[in-house]
């Protein structure tokens, strides 16, 4: 193998891949890229045998050939190789050797035939979505996933789309739910599947640095993601996710409005003296007021008051406050409507006028 390809071009494709590759693995081939060369393109492929990267981008292909080198050591090398000058990479003699300007490397390498192949595509449908919107409904929902490993189908974002074409993206803890969801203006078949967490971080970094439509494959054992030149192929997780749409209150009596950044403001301040594993606070909803309260064991307090708009009733509840600010950092609106029925009951969260996602958070006993 031998290629020429310029700095710039050579990192983005190793960014791409290198959160995938395993830190620790017990099996050294793992931990390394396989770089292969033909036809015009370096095609980049990280594998932790559970999610699967490839990424490609056109270069000048003197030899072609494959080979896997370290991930980490090319990656560290490549940052911080001259950008004005070009890249040359030469496999010769079991060795990877990289010349830029006046800097010379040599690594070693392991056979490309060792190293795992990308997976078959077991999906069963498709549907493109603009990759910032992706993006957006990952980042609205991602804080409610779990990291209790005993429930595994917890842990992880269930992607689904719907018999009317709506894609959703949903995630809970058991304490905490975030619905994100939008229209599919293509026909599609009902499927779903819940994404681990890594191949879900993963998809929301590509989408976030890529313009245009991304498409998004779903099926029972797998979800692929291509972007452009970029394809991530992941197991899912063999589960069933909890009954998500029966959590959702409906009719809830009371009304609270509230501008998001001053109910922000309220709700760190308390949090300072509250407790710092529980981080419970008291909310009382008055006629047009929110008091906030906390307190910890060693008698200390905090008090603060927040306007707002209440209606149909008043209540005090208690509340994990951190997620409450979990919810209003994922808002994108500038006030917040709060949907209560009593201190015991789950209370219905989103941004006024906004129906494309819904939050719901459990209250404590206080």
């Amino acid at each position: 193998m031998q290629i020429s390809i310029s700095r710039a071009s050579l990192l983005q494709q190793i960014q791409r891949c290198q959160n995938i590759v395993e830190k620790k693995s017990t099996s050294p081939i793992l931990s390394n890229f396989l770089l292969q060369a033909e036809n015009g393109a370096l095609t980049l492929m990280a594998t932790d045998l559970q999610i699967a990267v490839i990424s490609s981008t056109g270069v000048n292909v003197e030899v072609a050939g494959k080979i896997t080198v370290e991930a980490k050591k090319f990656h560290d090398i490549v940052k911080e190789l001259d950008a004005e000058k070009e890249v040359l990479l030469k496999y010769h003699n079991n060795f990877l050797e990289i010349k830029n300007g006046r800097s010379k490397f040599r690594l070693s390498t392991l056979p490309a035939d060792d190293y795992p192949g990308m997976p078959k595509d077991e999906t069963e449908m498709n549907f493109r979505i603009d990759a910032k919107l992706l993006a957006q409904m990952i980042a609205g929902t991602a804080f409610a996933m779990s990291n209790d490993e005993t429930r595994k189908y917890l842990t992880g974002s269930l992607f689904e789309m719907d018999d009317s074409n709506g894609f959703k993206i949903v995630t809970t803890d058991g304490h905490r739910l975030a619905l994100k969801e939008t229209r599919i203006d293509q026909s599609s078949s009902p499927a779903q599947c819940i994404v681990p967490r890594k191949a879900v971080t993963e998809i929301k970094k590509v989408c976030e640095d890529y313009e245009g439509e991304v498409t998004v494959a779903l099926g029972a054992r797998q979800i692929r993601v291509k972007a452009g030149d970029y394809t991530l192929t992941s197991k899912i997780i063999d589960a069933r996710f909890p009954s998500y749409l029966d959590v959702i209150p409906r009719d809830n009596p009371i009304i609270v409005t509230v501008n998001c950044n001053e109910f922000d403001q309220v709700l760190r301040r308390s949090m300072i003296v509250a407790n710092d594993f529980t981080h419970d606070l008291k909310l009382n909803f008055s006629t047009v007021n929110i008091e906030v309260s906390a307190h910890n064991t060693e008698q200390e307090k905090a008090e603060g008051i927040v306007e707002a708009n209440i209606e149909n009733g008043e209540a005090v509840i208690g509340f994990n406050g951190r997620y409450l600010r979990d919810v209003l950092a994922a808002l994108t609106s500038e006030s917040v409507e709060m949907e209560i029925r009593d201190e015991l009951s789950p209370v219905l969260i989103r941004g006024k006028g906004q129906d494309d996602a819904k939050y719901v958070v459990m209250p404590m006993r206080i």
